[in-house]
């Protein structure tokens, strides 16, 4: 993740495992492959955190303002590849988890499919990263869905908004549950 946001590219490596050492198939594959998804979102969490936590401390210094906004930047950028991870789209992680899940009669059309499928595969990602730099980020599919996961379940575990004051409330809150405060 470093290296794209300093160089502006980057690569991942697929993770090799032996199958013959798996002993529950779907289920051992299926969590191989929400290995990465995962690892993205922790990132996410725990950018997040630390770069309000920081700006929280000296809410005026122009170095941790700069320090949150790379955070922050780098962040997001493990939230959209979290997603891309999980499009299920071969032979990204997400395909992996639909396919242990599918039905032999796909599995039998796939596996005779399937040089056309990588390749339209490879088109739709190209479309994907292509209609948001056309649009200038007005459109963009990855976009959306990194907002949709953001909201839906990866906010309720950022404490450290800019508000510093709220910290120990949400912590209250996630302990003790929301009745906390009613029973004061």
């Amino acid at each position: 993740m470093l290296t794209i946001m300093i160089l502006g590219f980057g690569w991942s490596r697929e993770m090799n495992y032996d199958v013959s050492n798996l002993k529950h198939m779907k289920r051992d594959i299926t969590i191989i492959s929400l290995a990465a998804p995962l690892a993205y979102f922790v990132s996410y969490i725990i950018l997040y955190n630390l770069s309000g936590a920081l700006y929280g401390l000296v809410p005026g210094s122009i170095l941790l303002a700069s320090l949150y906004r790379v955070l922050r930047e780098a962040a997001y950028t493990g939230l959209c590849f979290g997603v891309i991870a999980l499009l299920p789209l071969p032979p990204l992680d997400g395909f992996q988890i639909f396919y242990q899940f599918s039905w032999p009669k796909f599995r039998r059309w796939y596996f005779s499919h399937y040089k056309q499928i990588m390749k339209w595969s490879q088109y739709i990602l190209y479309g994907i990263f292509l209609l948001a730099i056309i649009t200038d980020g007005e459109i963009s599919v990855i976009g959306w869905l990194a907002d949709l996961w953001r909201r839906a379940v990866l906010d309720r575990l950022v404490f450290f908004h800019v508000n510093i004051g709220e910290i120990p409330y949400k912590i209250i809150k996630i302990v003790f549950g929301n009745n906390f405060f009613y029973l004061r």
